[in-house]
């Protein structure tokens, strides 16, 4: 049964990864982190042949999931951002929350230092002070081209390396968010060929740093990276979600029904065993 299960399981994960990393405000690192894939996306990146012997079903099905989310359902990104964005970012919001059990738990499976705890609030107030300030930075326009959107694509790696770091909100920064998300759905090649090509480039340079980083200080970087994984949660969150008491009934059951769903999905992967598929 588990053998059908956890691939099922690991391309839901990737979906809302690759969706998430769409919206503003949304972190593609922070939710690889919080559904536990950070470290095997950074080794598949660093030591790409080392990963594929250790974990390259897991990745594999994870990595389609994230293709899925991205391309796949980057229309249906736009068009629930023009139904509801608070909505949706408040279900997100919610994922993110109920995976700050699994978190807490792995960052301190090897030791719990208090030097870690430093870190983790270190992390948290380091990234809320960097978003409180970008959001009150007036917007400087980037024309959408090739350049633009190989920018896009530093911006999509650098989102992934750097947990906390969402790339979308810069780019709404830059005025390229819905050129290149028009240009994403519509499977255009001069707004996908830079893209992947920035993307790569970021890709390829920084994952070795960030392990080797990992494996010498794990316990206090996975402690920081729970401080980002909530402040990127806290800076999602819409500032207007009281502005009526419907709007905000309905943002409050986006959040709760995330969270379910994000334990429930943790729930069975722990009943399912996913690391261990082969």
């Amino acid at each position: 049964m588990s053998r059908f299960i956890d691939p099922i399981l690991l391309i839901f994960k990737g979906v809302l990864v690759g969706f998430g990393a769409i919206l503003p405000g949304v972190s593609g690192g922070a939710l690889c982190a919080a559904f536990g894939m950070y470290n095997p996306i950074i080794n598949l990146l660093s030591h790409p042949f080392k990963a594929l012997k250790t974990d390259g079903v897991r990745l594999f099905f994870f990595v389609l999931g994230g293709l899925i989310g991205f391309v796949g359902l980057s229309g249906l990104a736009s068009w629930l951002m023009g139904m509801n964005s608070n909505a949706v970012t408040c279900a997100f919001v919610g994922f993110i929350l109920g995976t700050l059990p699994d978190l807490w738990r792995d960052a301190g499976a090897r030791e719990r230092k208090r030097s870690s705890i430093t870190a983790m609030f270190i992390g948290f107030l380091a990234l809320l002070s960097v978003l409180l300030m970008l959001r009150h930075v007036s917007g400087v326009e980037i024309a959408p081209g090739i350049p633009g959107y190989f920018f896009c694509g530093i911006m999509w790696g650098l989102s992934f390396v750097v947990p906390g770091l969402s790339s979308s909100t810069l780019l709404i920064f830059f005025g390229l968010y819905q050129p290149m998300l028009d240009g994403i759905s519509s499977l255009s090649m001069p707004v996908l060929l830079p893209l992947a090509a920035g993307v790569a480039l970021c890709l390829l340079l920084l994952p070795r740093l960030v392990n080797a980083a990992f494996e010498r200080w794990h316990s206090v970087l996975s402690h920081a990276l729970i401080g980002i994984v909530v402040a990127s949660m806290v800076m999602v969150i819409p500032t207007d979600i009281f502005r009526s008491a419907e709007n905000a009934l309905l943002c409050l059951a986006c959040i709760a029904g995330g969270c379910v769903i994000s334990l429930a999905v943790s729930r069975l992967c722990a009943q399912f065993d996913v690391p261990e598929i082969e």
